[in-house]
């Protein structure tokens, strides 16, 4: 009893006490656990933040390897080699700020220098056509980075040299060239980005191709069905049942490809490109006509309609054939004001090349291109495509100007010969003002020279966290402590 009435004392008096705390044993408790919740947090901080900032350089560094590889596009490997070339009086042995006329990047971004390290390279052969070049302390958004770029067009045909007069495949002495591609993939020439000078970094950035997008065709179709299919309806008519396996080679009639080249003022060509489709379709024995956006022959059709800047002098068209019985493909070039862009001595257009492309699905995360097409598929289509391709002038020209094209050579080998054939339903029309000047080269044909092996390339471009650049002509690179690659992209991306 005498129990009982204590504690109700010592309760008592506990509730009296408002300010009563923890005990030193609840205290420590309390730490204990508090310890065992925050340490795994705090870790947990550290290590995001370090992911964090990890992936901020490395998508910086991607952007930087893009940039470059934008920049590259549309150069011949001459043209990118006259770039990282050190100014005259300066040694090639070391890195050297870019002289005028550097468009792979904006040289302002340059902190350290240029190099072209094709000679120094370990393994290094003569003529095996891989070209290494180098930029050291590039800026981008307060971080620095190094870049390695290696050009390759060596599985292009640089080696596959036809050999004879004493020629060997490292010493070109022989005459004629092979051409042979890597796989049935073209390089991607896309589009050259310049400097010119004051104004606006974007409205002085200029492009000397034009890329068909392989959506297009897509694009096309969906445009022109709901227009049929409005027609019949309108007519009483039910729909096929086939009606969705519809494709744009079902219903196309022509393509036209039409590009004026002409004098775009300041040294620079301007290349205006349209794409019109005239399309058609037979149903209950009438026959309706199409153009894209419009009807029976009304205005419109023009799904793409473009102008390009380019002061590089060579203009690049790469296009997806549509494979169709009958000539549906009409591609014509026209050259205005040509007595000026084909100038025997300050030509301001060099060359045209016109390539056709394969339909492919990229893999971005394998790095792969898988074709829509088997080999057995493609070259039946190759060799029933048809195609008529004009180039003409309107003033004669004392210059000479370069075409090269694949459009009249099947892109997969016959299985027979190993070779690749020549298709004969595509003709070339060249008109009396450019005919004497032009040097008409096929990617797989007779050339002139090796300007076409040159301007056909692998493109990989690696970037490093800065100081790495001195390690890049040494056989251990790869394997050096001091090297920390952060990103690599290659030319595979459409």
């Amino acid at each position: 009893m005498k129990d009982d009435k204590r504690k109700g004392q010592l309760n008592k008096e506990y509730r009296k006490n408002p300010d009563a705390g923890f005990s030193l044993v609840e205290l420590l408790i309390a730490v204990t656990i508090l310890a065992i919740i925050v340490a795994p947090l705090l870790h947990m901080f550290v290590t995001s933040t370090k992911i964090n900032v990890k992936s901020r350089q490395t998508l910086r560094a991607t952007t930087v390897a893009q940039d470059i590889m934008e920049g590259l596009k549309a150069y011949t490997l001459e043209e990118v080699s006259e770039q990282f070339a050190p100014p005259e009086g300066v040694s090639g042995d070391t890195f050297h700020y870019p002289s005028d006329g550097f468009y792979i990047v904006n040289s302002s971004m340059i902190q350290g220098g240029v190099r072209d390290l094709t000679e120094d390279m370990d393994g290094h052969v003569e003529g095996d056509e891989i070209y290494y070049f180098a930029i050291e302390n590039l800026k981008m958004q307060g971080s620095e980075y190094d870049a390695l770029i290696k050009l390759d067009a060596s599985t292009y045909g640089a080696n596959s040299r036809k050999v004879d007069d004493g020629g060997t495949p490292g010493n070109p002495g022989g005459t004629g060239h092979d051409r042979e591609f890597n796989g049935k993939f073209y390089a991607e020439i896309g589009s050259v980005a310049e400097i010119n000078g004051g104004g606006d970094e974007e409205a002085m950035k200029t492009d000397s191709s034009y890329h068909e997008n392989v959506k297009l065709g897509e694009a096309v179709l969906k445009d022109v069905k709901p227009q049929i299919e409005d027609d019949i309806t309108a007519a009483g008519g039910t729909l096929p049942e086939d009606w969705d396996e519809l494709e744009l080679e079902d219903i196309v009639d022509k393509r036209t490809i039409d590009v004026v080249i002409q004098d775009g003022g300041s040294g620079q060509c301007e290349a205006k490109i349209n794409f019109i489709y005239d399309c058609s379709y037979t149903y209950n024995g009438h026959k309706y006509t199409y153009t894209s956006s419009g009807h029976d022959g009304s205005e419109g059709g023009r799904v793409i309609d473009v102008t390009r800047r380019f002061s590089s002098g060579n203009f690049y068209l790469f296009y997806y054939p549509i494979y169709k019985s009958g000539t549906v493909d009409n591609i014509q070039i026209r050259i205005n004001d040509a007595s000026k862009l084909l100038d025997k001595d300050e030509p301001l257009l060099k060359s045209i090349a016109l390539v056709k492309q394969i339909r492919s699905t990229v893999d971005v995360d394998a790095n792969v291109i898988a074709p829509d097409l088997t080999d057995a598929e493609l070259w039946a289509k190759e060799t029933s495509y048809g195609a008529k391709v004009m180039v003409t002038a309107d003033t004669a020209a004392d210059g000479d100007l370069i075409f090269r094209t694949n459009v009249d050579t099947n892109m997969v080998k016959n299985a027979s010969t190993g070779e690749r054939d020549t298709i004969g339903s595509v003709t070339f029309l060249f008109d009396g003002h450019i005919s004497g000047n032009m040097n008409k080269c096929t990617f797989s044909g007779d050339t002139v020279g090796d300007k076409v092996t040159n301007i056909i390339y692998d493109v990989e471009i690696t970037v490093y966290q800065t100081g790495a650049a001195k390690h890049f002509t040494e056989s251990n690179f790869e394997d050096n402590d001091e090297v920390h690659r952060l990103a690599s992209i290659t030319n595979m991306s459409q």
